[in-house]
């Protein structure tokens, strides 16, 4: 499918709820909302080297980390970037700034700057965004980016949808 990068949407996306960014409990009450789906291809994706960013508009990047790092193997989490409106990154490139395109960018960037990793060429048409919010599927699409609507209400149809993308 020469996918080799993953951006998947937090709130309502990778887990089951949205936080709105406030999120007041323990980060494993938050991990506890992952759904299963991602449990599974998350490190499924790893193994085939196919490299994986939480993009999100969520402040709360400290919490997601602790929720990633309590959901997935260490080998695992370490390897997942998180981009998040949370003041702790910039992207400086002259890519497209609306929706999750910098955020995007940015953890892509990352990945690519750590030779030991194993992805050196990571471009729009080998990068998918599986995200829950239409407006931010359009602006990818529109920008050139491979991008999935993730249905919060039929999660498990996700898989089939990413083998009909060409």
């Amino acid at each position: 499918m020469n996918i080799n990068f993953l951006a998947i949407d937090f709130d309502q996306t990778m887990i089951d709820i949205h936080t709105g960014g406030r999120w007041k409990e323990s980060s494993s009450g938050l991990a506890d909302h992952i759904r299963p789906l991602f449990l599974h291809l998350i490190p499924e994706a790893t193994r085939h080297n196919i490299r994986v960013a939480i993009v999100t508009f969520s402040p709360q990047t400290k919490h997601i980390r602790e929720a990633i790092e309590i959901a997935y193997p260490t080998s695992v989490a370490e390897l997942i970037p998180i981009r998040g409106n949370d003041q702790s990154w910039t992207y400086t490139g002259n890519g497209m700034r609306l929706g999750k395109q910098e955020h995007m960018a940015s953890a892509a960037e990352e990945l690519m700057s750590k030779p030991t990793l194993g992805v050196t060429d990571v471009r729009k048409n080998t990068t998918l965004l599986i995200d829950d919010d239409p407006r931010n599927i359009k602006k990818c699409l529109k920008d050139g980016t491979r991008a999935i609507w993730f249905n919060p209400l039929d999660p498990n149809r996700l898989l089939d949808d990413i083998l009909l993308l060409k």
